[in-house]
């Protein structure tokens, strides 16, 4: 007797678990939170062992969409599951397998969630599709929270375009909120694409790493962003065809000018470090860092510059700009940034003209 009743016990537990799998929302949900649990392992392993657990894994994701807090708990369960050792790759697989198309609300609804474990299931689950999602995410976390993200975001080694088109969608987005707009943004959009390019194999690693850990105003994030985007771009790629060549064409155009614009900064940044200041001696090394590496890739692309700021020259209208009006009428003007060059012998040119002011 005692033997039987031991024989049936598992089917009694496979019986259970097949009613629950089938129950209401509310039910579902509330099983799945005790199962996800540090609580649950018995009962995670036996939906594994069962066969149930692709089962629970389609059932979870189906309702694990739109805005109400049920659905914000099954996206909480989901990236708990993702991360949960040490079988988070048999779930993994198990989600992956289900092949249900599914997307949380909005990240700004999940307060007092960790959004990392979600964003590692969204990209493990939906890679591309899922960035602009993740990147909102990291963009309105602060802290430890946000580098958890990013850090997600950066192991999955998406092309700096497709991070770059991510960033601008979750930018226009936010955007629509103004009564939702958290502060460092430039900052983090910096430090994100910093890190995603220090995360390639390449020789200069350990200086473009030390850019990480700076905070840099609006401005200076645009010129660092432009100028690491220009030193991604490849320069041995042959076009294959006219309109190859007219794209590629256009994109150094453009790089090459927002390089341009960053290599002007540098004299400022040299002299900041060199003049006694409060700045301590690893944030003189990571500006020299920074500077290095626009005049590294300046000179890649036969950039280079002529003046230094504060000095004063003849006004020239080829070298120097002439947005202020007060200088066209004056023969001398004080360099505020040099001009740039680029090319040597007879295809010299200036590509970036001096800000200048009255001497």
């Amino acid at each position: 007797m005692k033997r039987k009743a031991a024989a049936l016990a598992p089917k009694r537990r496979e019986s259970e678990l097949t009613a629950w799998l089938a129950s209401d929302d509310a039910a579902f949900t509330e099983k799945a939170r005790r199962l996800a649990s540090a609580k649950g392992r018995a009962a995670r392993d036996r939906l594994l062992r069962d066969g149930l657990a692709g089962e629970f894994a389609a059932r979870l994701l189906s309702q694990a969409h739109g805005d109400s807090q049920r659905q914000i708990e099954s996206w909480r369960l989901v990236g708990q599951l993702w991360a949960q050792e040490p079988t988070q790759e048999l779930w993994r697989a198990h989600f992956r397998a289900a092949s249900v198309e599914s997307a949380p609300p909005s990240p700004k609804s999940f307060v007092n969630v960790p959004l990392a474990p979600i964003v590692e299931a969204l990209l493990g689950l939906y890679g591309r599709d899922a960035l602009a999602w993740c990147i909102y995410a990291y963009l309105i976390r602060s802290g430890p929270a946000a580098l958890a993200i990013s850090e997600a975001i950066v192991s999955y080694a998406f092309a700096v375009d497709a991070i770059v088109e991510a960033i601008e969608a979750a930018l226009t987005e936010l955007e629509a909120e103004p009564d939702n707009h958290p502060g460092g943004i430039p900052g983090k959009v910096a430090s994100l694409l910093v890190r995603r390019i220090a995360a390639a194999p390449r020789p200069d690693n350990s200086a473009v790493a030390k850019i990480s850990s700076l905070t840099f105003s609006r401005e200076q994030t645009a010129i660092l962003m432009q100028a690491l985007l220009a030193a991604q771009l490849s320069i041995g790629a042959a076009p294959s065809d006219n309109l190859d060549h007219a794209l590629a064409e256009t994109a150094w155009i453009e790089a090459d000018d927002a390089l341009a614009r960053a290599l002007q900064q540098t004299p400022a940044l040299r002299e900041a470090i060199r003049e006694p200041t409060e700045l301590s001696p690893l944030l003189r090394s990571q500006i020299g860092a920074i500077v290095q590496a626009i005049r590294t890739s300046a000179a890649k692309r036969e950039l280079e510059i002529e003046g230094s700021p504060g000095s004063e020259a003849t006004f020239d209208p080829v070298k120097h700009a002439n947005d202020d009006p007060r200088v066209r009428s004056i023969g001398r003007v004080r360099l505020v940034t040099p001009t740039v060059f680029q090319g040597r012998g007879a295809n010299r040119r200036v590509l970036r003209a001096a800000d200048v002011e009255p001497a």
